[in-house]
């Protein structure tokens, strides 16, 4: 069951942002997707944010160091959002 859902959670995480990346799409399907994309780690940050608050209370150590998982997951994903859609898309306009 394990490996069915990490293949389906692959595939469709994958495959949208590869989709995604695609100029030979439509440019509303290419947005769906990176909605998606955005949508569901957003969700997974937010469930690190949240269970770093709900620790914090019994762990003091531990909520803060899932706190700070989630920060910089946080930032990552916004620099790596930011070199993948938009300093790459102003390349590409340039030439």
């Amino acid at each position: 069951m394990e490996y069915i859902c990490e293949s389906i959670l692959e595939l469709i995480l994958e495959g949208s942002m590869e989709a995604s990346k695609n100029k030979k799409l439509p440019k509303w399907l290419r947005y769906l997707f990176i909605i998606l994309i955005m949508l569901f780690f957003i969700f997974v940050i937010g469930l690190i944010f949240l269970t770093g608050i709900i620790v914090l209370k019994e762990n003091k150590i531990l909520g803060i160091f899932f706190i700070l998982i989630g920060i910089w997951m946080l930032i990552s994903s916004i620099i790596q959002f930011r070199k993948t859609y938009l300093i790459k898309g102003k390349e590409e306009s340039k030439k």
